[in-house]
């Protein structure tokens, strides 16, 4: 996205900052580099300050000036660490409260870019540093509309592609073909192909005990047969081949079998994990248009339905992460489990919300795709699955 200074210096305004400092070493700064638009070779230290008021200005080293034509703004050259140090400190000088990609005790890893050090240099000019985490939230993960529409077009995608797979399943069982795990992971990328669809990595399929991996990856030569009897975890994550364009990213369950031989405890387990799905999409839709709503609020309500039923040290991830145009994305996740996200869900917010059981002989999850929107909070990954998918 464009940096766009005058909402962002609102922000700034309004939340009593003086600024966001955006610093950056190699690249490592991900948030940084994305907003800033830069590309190629980065390997210098740089930084990026957009006060409250008046024009932002970066400070460049001198053999990687070209990398910031056409970002707005002053730039100041530099060329040894002593000099950027002073100019550095003349920059801010006069501020008290600065935003960085900071997260205090580490909650936040997902935001906590920048190295110790840099933040020591920062406060050692007498400024209180403060996570750019809610400014992340709503100038990098709030979702365009026509993002938006790019997301819609590759969770329709992905929804057909499950029924294609699950197909793909049932009859090469049925004409006596071997398919793996590892087949089945190529058939899916086949198919995003045909949609001209593509991911970073993965798909995912996984039965019986593999399922209990939350990260389980099929490779070539190791990775199980697919036969009658078996429950079948397809994890399908994809998005358009266009610039710009979000991740869909969808959990169902099958079972290779008739729906009456599906086992009493397959259906219970996979009962609550619905209920505790159900449950997010609820507790949104009641509160976010009366209350600043929060992605660890969130979890904890999914967490308490398992919990209840009596499976909560099976339920060993978050309920779920932000999607943008990376499959996990810069936006607040529903976490209260693995840290503690206080950032606020806003509009143009995409997440999954994806509860899960895992034990040693067997693993279930239920995955959708949740945006928050002008009109409320909008399921986009539908039909919802209401029963383990029986193949026979």
């Amino acid at each position: 996205m464009s940096l766009d200074i005058t909402r962002i210096q609102e922000y700034l305004q309004k939340h009593q900052l003086d600024g966001w400092l955006l610093a950056d070493f190699h690249a490592r700064n991900t948030i940084a580099v994305e907003l800033l638009g830069l590309s190629g070779i980065v390997t210098r230290r740089s930084f990026y300050f957009i006060p409250s008021e008046g024009k932002p200005t970066a400070l460049v080293h001198a053999i990687e000036q070209d990398k910031f034509e056409g970002i707005q703004g002053t730039h100041i050259i530099f060329s040894g660490f002593r000099a950027l140090e002073e100019k550095l400190e003349t920059l801010l000088s006069g501020c008290h409260r600065v935003a960085m990609e900071y997260s205090p005790k580490g909650r936040l890893p997902y935001i906590g870019l920048v190295d110790a050090g840099t933040i020591e240099l920062v406060k050692g000019f007498g400024i209180d540093v403060v996570t750019s985490a809610d400014l992340v939230a709503a100038f990098q993960a709030a979702l365009s509309v026509e993002q938006i529409a790019l997301h819609r077009i590759a969770a329709n995608n992905l929804i057909e592609i499950q029924n294609t797979t699950f197909s793909f399943i049932r009859e090469s069982i049925v004409s006596g073909k071997t398919v793996t795990e590892y087949d089945v992971v190529n058939f899916m990328r086949d198919q995003f192909s045909a949609f001209d669809m593509e991911a970073a990595f993965g798909p995912n399929c996984s039965v019986d005990g593999n399922a209990g991996n939350p990260h389980y990856e099929p490779l070539s030569g190791k990775s199980t047969t697919l036969r009658r009897g078996q429950l079948i975890l397809l994890d399908l994550w994809a998005k358009v081949k266009q610039s710009g364009a979000v991740y869909g990213d969808i959990t169902w369950m099958g079972f290779a079998g008739k729906k009456e031989d599906i086992p009493e405890r397959y259906t219970h387990i996979f009962a609550v994990l619905m209920k505790a799905r159900d449950e997010a999409i609820s507790f949104l839709r009641a509160n976010i248009d009366s209350r600043p709503v929060y992605g660890w609020e969130v979890d904890d309500a999914v967490r308490n339905v398992v919990t209840a039923a009596g499976f909560g040290d099976y339920f060993v991830h978050r309920t779920g992460h932000s999607i943008t145009t990376s499959e996990h994305g810069t936006g607040p996740n529903i976490d209260n489990l693995e840290t503690e996200d206080t950032r606020r869900l806003q509009n143009g917010h995409l997440f999954s919300i994806e509860p899960g059981i895992y034990m040693k002989d067997c693993g279930f999850r239920t995955e959708i795709n949740v945006l928050i929107g002008h009109n409320g909070v909008d399921v986009t990954t539908l039909p919802l699955q209401t029963e383990i998918t029986a193949l026979f």
